[in-house]
């Protein structure tokens, strides 16, 4: 048990912290400069980078399994080590060593970009590291009631929109709102004002819903905003008052 607190300490030490992050970075970078056709010369060390990356991961994910009862005392191990592989975390760590476990079976076969394909989850890996993303993810989980409020009105709100203007518009133009799901993303696209322009309404009727939604969407999309606002401004807050009282007790 002491080996695993002592290495779980480890993996959440600076420099395992680093060391994974640095992997990270170049993994995601290889994906990135991989799809250029100018760089197609140097795919052999794209390749070799990621499976170096993957295997590392793969080092990584094997050591957050056995240290998983040091995480979860309160379980007995296999229940705790369960725990973190159908967790969130354990999911994208799984998911990273990829690559290094089955690349090479599916070598030379139409399924190996499949295989690499789930790959780019890689990126979530930086939620684990990275500061600024666990205060985002306090911030959320604060007012978490209330982004279920708002974001259920906001689906209310769509669904009535899109079904109306489908019915509305479908006899002007049959061939734009073929059914409701064109509705739906007439409905989504005009409720965050993107405005791509590919499908809109024609008639008196559709424009003025169409202008009512703009209105309304303008509204609901900055409620969210402004909730998750003022919960990261809280959290500031509350660690800048940690960090004056730390100051006054020193």
């Amino acid at each position: 048990m002491r080996l695993q607190q002592r290495l779980s300490k480890f993996l959440e030490g600076k420099f395992a912290t680093y060391f994974v992050l640095f992997f990270i970075v170049i993994a995601i970078l290889s994906i990135i400069l991989s799809s250029f056709e100018e760089m197609q010369q140097y795919h052999r060390l794209f390749f070799g980078i990621t499976y170096l990356s993957s295997m590392v991961f793969l080092c990584e994910f094997a050591a957050r399994i056995y240290t998983a009862p040091a995480l979860y005392p309160q379980l007995k191990a296999i229940h705790a080590r369960t725990k973190y592989m159908f967790s969130f975390y354990g999911f994208v760590d799984f998911v990273a060593t990829w690559p290094f476990l089955l690349t090479y079976l599916f070598w030379g076969s139409n399924l190996v970009h499949w295989v690499i394909l789930p790959y780019i989850f890689i990126i979530f890996k930086l939620l684990r590291h990275m500061r600024s993303f666990a205060i985002i993810r306090q911030a959320v989980l604060m007012v978490k009631d209330e982004l279920i409020t708002a974001y259920t009105a906001s689906l209310i709100l769509v669904g009535f929109s899109s079904i109306l203007m489908y019915y509305i518009e479908h006899a002007a133009q049959p061939e734009v709102f073929r059914n409701v799901f064109d509705g739906i993303w007439w409905a989504i696209v005009t409720f965050t004002t993107t405005g791509y322009g590919d499908i809109y309404p024609v008639t008196y009727l559709g424009k003025f819903l169409g202008m009512i939604i703009s209105l309304v969407g303008i509204a609901m999309i900055a409620l969210p905003t402004g909730i998750i606002s003022s919960s990261f401004l809280n959290i500031i807050q509350q660690r800048q008052q940690q960090k004056e009282q730390a100051k006054e007790k020193e």
